[in-house]
C-alpha cells in the first residue's frame, strides 16, 4: 500500500474512534480515586514526579465496549454517544488495560462493569464518615503504637488475605475471616468509642461483613477453584475486593504508627504503578 494512502487510512481510523472527552476521563479517574479498578490490582495511578513541580499519571480511561470497529468488545448496536459516555468506561492502570484488551475471552463487558461498580462502591465506603474518621490516622503519630502492632499481627495470622486464589478453600476462608471479625470486635472493647482506632476497627469489621453478604448464597463447603464456574469467579473477585479494601486501611495504619508488615501482608497494600 502506498505510504500516503496508508497514512490517510490510519488517520481516518483515529478519527473514527469514539474517544472519551477530557472531562469524562478526569471523572472516571476521580471516581476510582486514581486506583486501578481491577479487584486483583493494587496500583495507584497518580503520584509524585522526581521534579517537585510535576506529577505522574500512569492510568487511563478504558472502554468497556471498544471505541472503534477493530477494538475489543466492540458493540455495533451502540451509538457513538454511547461509546463516549462515562457508563462505557472504567479506570485501569496501563498494565491491566493492556491485559483486558489483549485477552478478551475472560474479560467480557459484564465482568468489567462489575469491576467498576465494586471498585466505586469500595471508594464510596472509604469516604463514609466512619472510614473517613479512621483516615485521621494519617495525620496522627504514635497515639497507640502497641495496639496498632496488635492489629497488624492479627491480620498477619490470617493467610486468607494473601494466599493465592487457586490454593484457597472457600469454607476455610469463611472460617478464618469469621475468627478475624470476632477478634476485631474484641480489640474494640478496650477503646473509647469514637476514637480513630475505634473507627478503623469498625470499618474493617464492616468490610468483612460486606464480603459475607456477597457470598452468602454460595455453598462454600463444596466450592473449588474452577475458572469456568461463575460462583468461583464471583467468590474470587469478592475476596480480591476485600483484600484491596483491607490493604488500603492497613496502609494508613502502618504509615501512621510506623508498623512494618510482613512481606505477605505488605503484598495487599497499595503500590504505585511505574510509568511506561
Amino acid at each position: 500500500m502506498d505510504t500516503a494512502v496508508g497514512r490517510l487510512v490510519r488517520e481516518e481510523m483515529v478519527r473514527a474512534r469514539d474517544e472519551f472527552s477530557a472531562g469524562t476521563k478526569r471523572t472516571l479517574a476521580e471516581r476510582a480515586a486514581h486506583f486501578c479498578s481491577n479487584p486483583h490490582c493494587l496500583k495507584l495511578t497518580a503520584g509524585p514526579h522526581s521534579d517537585p513541580e510535576m506529577s505522574l499519571r500512569t492510568g487511563h480511561a478504558a472502554h468497556i465496549h471498544a471505541a472503534s470497529t477493530n477494538g475489543p468488545r466492540y458493540d455495533r448496536a451502540q451509538a457513538p454517544e454511547q461509546r463516549k459516555h462515562i457508563s462505557n468506561g472504567l479506570w485501569l492502570c496501563r498494565e491491566c488495560g493492556d491485559v483486558v484488551d489483549k485477552d478478551t475471552s475472560p474479560h467480557d463487558p459484564d465482568l468489567l462493569r462489575r469491576w467498576k461498580i465494586d471498585h466505586e462502591a469500595l471508594i464510596a465506603e472509604v469516604r463514609t464518615r466512619g472510614y473517613a474518621e479512621s483516615l485521621k490516622l494519617l495525620q496522627t503519630r504514635r497515639q497507640a503504637p502497641q495496639l496498632a502492632k496488635d492489629i497488624v499481627a492479627e491480620f498477619e495470622d490470617h493467610r486468607a488475605l494473601w494466599q493465592t486464589f487457586d490454593a484457597e478453600f472457600p469454607d476455610r476462608v469463611r472460617q478464618s475471616l469469621d475468627r478475624l471479625r470476632y477478634r476485631l470486635v474484641d480489640l474494640r472493647k478496650g477503646l473509647p468509642q469514637g476514637t480513630e482506632l475505634d473507627h478503623l476497627l469498625l470499618s474493617m469489621t464492616k468490610t468483612i461483613l460486606s464480603f459475607f453478604v456477597q457470598v452468602e448464597r454460595m455453598d462454600l463447603a463444596a466450592l473449588r477453584c474452577d475458572g469456568f464456574d461463575p460462583n468461583w469467579m464471583h467468590f474470587r473477585d469478592a475476596l480480591a475486593t476485600l483484600r484491596k479494601s483491607i490493604g488500603l486501611q492497613l496502609f494508613g495504619l502502618c504509615n501512621s504508627y510506623g508498623v512494618v508488615p510482613t512481606g505477605e501482608l505488605a503484598g495487599i497494600m497499595p503500590q504505585f504503578a511505574s510509568p511506561d
